[in-house]
């Protein structure tokens, strides 16, 4: 091998070599700085307004009847950027050590977010996801036992996360005009009488996760 052929070769090796550094370099773990990144680029909205308009109607009935009967209601989040629920359904899965079988390095990609989720070591994975769960704020009460989907009806327009309180028993008007008796439990899943109403109104819950109500109840 000649001289100018073994510096061609060295050459073409090493520029290989620099752009898959480079390439590699180019992803950031997981941890804090995707929760920052999230909430300027894939916001959540917590506005009624900006939901699906068949089912911003019946919340906007379903909630004017709650406030009217003296509950209060307050929204955490109606529609969800794709990008945003990407992360929080892999970091979910990962903090909690419920792969089903997938390899965190062999994680899918979405394109556009540069996401290292592999940190080489299983704890220091495990902690970069977990520092996004809890930034995410879903570490917080009510605690959902299942991973957020990556096809939620909040993409859609068609689910909203909301809290509902009151003190006591209030009543409130069905769809139909009816007035029914509720009486306030801590958690919602117990409240029967409450989920009757929303479903009334084409608002129906997810008995799985406290906060949220949909078209069709997932």
């Amino acid at each position: 091998m000649s001289t100018a052929t073994a510096t061609k070769s060295t050459k073409t090796a090493s520029t290989k070599t620099s752009k898959s550094t480079s390439k590699k370099s180019n992803k950031i773990k997981s941890g804090k700085y995707w929760v920052t990144w999230a909430n300027k680029n894939a916001k959540n909205s917590t506005s009624i307004d900006k939901l699906e308009a068949d089912f911003k109607k019946k919340v906007k009935a379903f909630k004017k009847a709650l406030e009217d009967a003296g509950a209060t209601v307050t929204v955490s989040t109606t529609r969800r950027h794709k990008d945003r629920a990407y992360l929080f359904h892999w970091c979910w899965k990962i903090s909690q050590g419920k792969l089903g079988g997938t390899k965190i390095s062999k994680i899918p990609a979405r394109a556009g977010i540069n996401i290292e989720w592999d940190h080489g070591d299983a704890k220091k994975s495990k902690a970069g996801a977990e520092e996004m769960r809890s930034g995410f704020s879903l570490t917080k009460y009510p605690i959902s036992k299942y991973a957020p989907s990556l096809t939620s009806n909040h993409i859609k327009g068609k689910a909203i996360d909301m809290t509902i309180t009151w003190t006591g028993k209030i009543k409130v008007a069905n769809k139909s005009g009816k007035k029914i008796e509720l009486t306030y439990m801590k958690n919602v899943k117990n409240n029967k009488k409450l989920h009757a109403v929303g479903k009334s109104y084409g608002v129906k819950k997810l008995l799985n996760d406290a906060p949220h109500w949909s078209y069709n109840g997932k």
